[in-house]
């Protein structure tokens, strides 16, 4: 498969029109519900939604009586998530994640579904956490997920290929990876029903648990608890995600 692995910003390609609805794993609901069992998440409280998406994360925690503020740097996503799942307490910002500052407004911050990571260097990654960090009040809480390197290296497998339901059709999307400079690089294909297909490129660095945890330490943010899934599966490698939560300093 041939795409564009070459752009530097592959993600605004990436994350745009249908293809991450086919090829993420939502569970935006499940996910509030894992949140409320880990740490405290209460009606009233403010949250940071960091790469919102389609802002799926952010209207499930508005209906659970919180007040979110969502950013993303896809200009159709945030315009999706205005027209169909605003409300008085949500905020759909179209901009870009790393710059977006918001000095301790928030009760919550969270970066989800692995967006986190798109860089060869730890420098430029972690302008990631500094909006993580800084709009997050003091003793504030923080939820972060990613991929699971312990489960990638026993797992990995370099073609997956799956089917998924789409109406009385079905959507197929191929994925050929490859482990390059300490990251996750696949390549993307989806072929619709109707014969359309879709090509992408992707890359994550993989970072383990230990350095995670001091590199949230330079940003005043305490990694208090680890899973493997929103399951409260333990962190090992047998279960896909890294899944962190503690509080700010």
């Amino acid at each position: 498969m041939e795409t564009n692995s070459n752009n530097e910003k592959w993600w605004i390609d990436f994350f745009k029109g249908d293809f991450t609805e086919v090829v993420l794993n939502q569970q935006a609901a499940e996910t509030v519900s894992f949140m409320k069992e880990v740490g405290q998440v209460l009606p009233g409280m403010k949250a940071f939604d960091q790469c919102c998406g389609k802002g799926y994360l952010t209207h499930e925690l508005d209906k659970a009586g919180l007040t979110v503020t969502g950013i993303d740097i896809s200009e159709p996503y945030i315009e999706y998530a205005r027209t169909q799942l605003s409300s008085e307490r949500t905020e759909f910002v179209l901009g870009d994640a790393e710059t977006c500052l918001r000095p301790a407004e928030f009760d919550i911050c969270i970066n989800w579904n692995t967006s986190f990571g798109y860089h060869l260097t730890d420098e430029e990654n972690e302008r990631m956490l500094i909006p993580f960090s800084e709009n997050l009040k003091k003793n504030g809480q923080f939820f972060f997920s990613t991929m699971n390197p312990l489960f990638i290296s026993r797992h990995f497998q370099r073609f997956i290929v799956k089917q998924v339901p789409s109406g009385d059709s079905t959507i197929i999307t191929i994925r050929e990876s490859r482990i390059e400079q300490g990251m996750m690089k696949s390549d993307w294909l989806i072929v619709y029903p109707d014969g359309h297909r879709e090509t992408a490129y992707g890359q994550t660095k993989l970072y383990s648990v230990e350095q995670f945890t001091t590199m949230f330490l330079r940003y005043g943010l305490r990694v208090e608890k680890v899973y493997g899934d929103i399951a409260l599966s333990p962190y090992d490698e047998d279960h896909p995600s890294m899944i962190l939560y503690g509080h700010k300093r």
